[in-house]
């Protein structure tokens, strides 16, 4: 690793570098996708570290002839004290040279994200956002070749199928969300630090990688070194290999199964028990993980789980039930079918209310509602996004005289503060990971014709935004009636 500079000519050692890898460098399915794409509109994840480095730079120097705009965005998990701030520091540092549109934010004080898991998803939430903003199609990562062993061996001690043994993918799509792509997952990590010391571009070294402690550094620093030395060959290129061929197999599967039972790659409210048990199991795993999946209880549902449920179906059983987090599959000898749990603990009862008033919810909590005025310093931390929008809102006063406050309704649309626009509710609380059962107890507060203007957890409705000139607002607060 190259100590960084900060008078370093990044547009010329991105050329020096695209020299040496031309476009036909990047990923085959990368590029077919990145030439096929009609918004090439670019969110480029950058830790500051060789692989990501590595990325920005070629496509940099290949952005003309890909056709891309490209943008950059860089989580700061603050892990590492000082560290983190200057790996953010050096990624604004190249996106400045490089005169590149640069988003940046940090890990919030209070979110608990010391775990590998929790902050891969902290960053990810952050990326997705990022690219809806900015309107990019696409988020490319700096995965590269190595990756894939490690990957799999973590997996394979989960007990994943060939969906999960295929990952990572160098192009994954999801549905209603940037596709993700992994322009390097053909080259090796060797030889991406050789051509970045052999050009003079600098990367960050994270001191957190040497941590054995951590399962992914204890695979990558003792594990793989001893299964090289047993076997007296390398893995990892076969490890990438058997990733291409089972990705391949997954597709195959993933057609087949859409072919054989369509229904359940949407919404249907039933499925026929008798065509899914006419499948063989491979595919009847596959159409049923579709159908929970556009039901949203795929998050509700354990390896185990499914198992059994896949049991339940092919046994002599006439009828069943089998919990799904806040819903239950039913089946009965011709159907299978989603059922919600009864909606009389989650209902939230309508309630009118006058600026002012406090509202006692059904579930226990208040909406508190109360006439601020402004001083400079409350406007200040307002617009600085200081406030909590989990627990707190502060809005310009609806012309409307009454405020309404219940429960979420389908087809609700919303448009918080710095969206792009409308969506339903329903959207953003998948967007957000938000469960079905929590989406129940969420009050949605509207004005008196039916406009929400707030859901805990999400910034206020843009259209009631304060500005600089606002002087006086109403300020909503949700809180538990009891606090312990």
């Amino acid at each position: 690793m190259m100590e960084p500079r900060d008078n370093l000519d990044w547009p010329r050692v991105a050329d020096e570098l695209g020299e040496r890898f031309d476009v036909d460098c990047i990923e085959s399915s990368v590029r077919g996708r990145l030439k096929a794409g009609r918004n090439n509109r670019l969110l480029v994840a950058c830790s500051g570290g060789a692989d990501s480095v590595f990325m920005l730079c070629l496509f940099a120097a290949r952005r003309a002839e890909l056709g891309l705009e490209l943008h950059v965005a860089h989580y700061n998990h603050r892990w590492r004290g000082e560290a983190s701030q200057q790996d953010e520091d050096f990624v604004r540092g190249i996106t400045e040279g490089l005169k590149l549109p640069f988003y940046f934010e940090k890990r919030p004080e209070n979110e608990a994200a010391f775990t590998e898991t929790t902050a891969r998803s902290l960053r990810l939430d952050f990326l997705r956002k990022v690219a809806r903003e900015a309107d990019c199609p696409f988020i490319a990562f700096g995965h590269q070749l190595d990756d894939i062993l490690e990957t799999q061996l973590q997996r394979l001690a989960r007990g994943v199928g060939t969906e999960g043994l295929a990952a990572p993918r160098p192009v994954a799509e999801f549905s209603g969300q940037p596709t993700h792509l992994r322009p390097l997952l053909h080259l090796r990590s060797g030889d991406i630090r050789m051509t970045l010391n052999a050009v003079g571009i600098p990367w960050r070294e994270d001191g957190s990688n040497e941590d054995t402690s951590i399962a992914r550094n204890m695979l990558r620093h003792e594990v793989i070194p001893d299964l090289i030395e047993a076997l007296d060959r390398d893995p990892s290129t076969g490890a990438a290999r058997s990733r291409q061929l089972l990705e391949e197999d997954a597709c195959a599967l993933d057609l087949l199964a859409r072919e054989r039972m369509p229904e359940a790659f949407s919404s249907e409210e039933r499925l026929s028990r008798v065509d899914l048990c006419a499948l063989p199991r491979a595919l009847m795993r596959r159409a049923l993980v579709a159908w929970l999946n556009a039901h949203e209880l795929t998050e509700s549902f354990s390896a185990s789980a499914m198992d059994m449920l896949i049991d339940s179906l092919l046994s002599q059983r006439r009828t069943w039930k089998q919990s799904a987090g806040a819903s239950f599959i039913c089946s009965d000898k011709k159907s299978i079918w989603v059922e919600e749990e009864e909606e009389g603990e989650a209902a939230l009862q309508h309630v009118q209310f006058e600026p002012g008033e406090t509202v006692v919810l059904s579930s226990g909590y208040l909406i508190e509602s109360d006439l601020q005025t402004l001083d400079e310093k409350k406007r200040d931390a307002i617009l600085c996004g200081r406030i909590d929008p989990s627990f707190e809102a502060t809005l310009i006063l609806p012309s409307e005289e009454s405020l309404h406050v219940r429960g979420w309704r389908p087809g609700d649309r919303f448009t918080p503060l710095g969206s792009p626009g409308a969506k339903k509710l329903k959207d953003w609380f998948i967007d957000r990971g938000i469960p079905r059962k929590e989406r129940k107890r969420l009050p949605v507060v509207t004005t008196a014709s039916g406009e929400v203007i707030w859901v805990p957890g999400f910034p206020p409705a843009d259209r009631y935004k304060i500005n600089r000139d606002t002087k006086q607002a109403l300020r909503l607060t949700y809180r538990p009636r009891n606090p312990r």
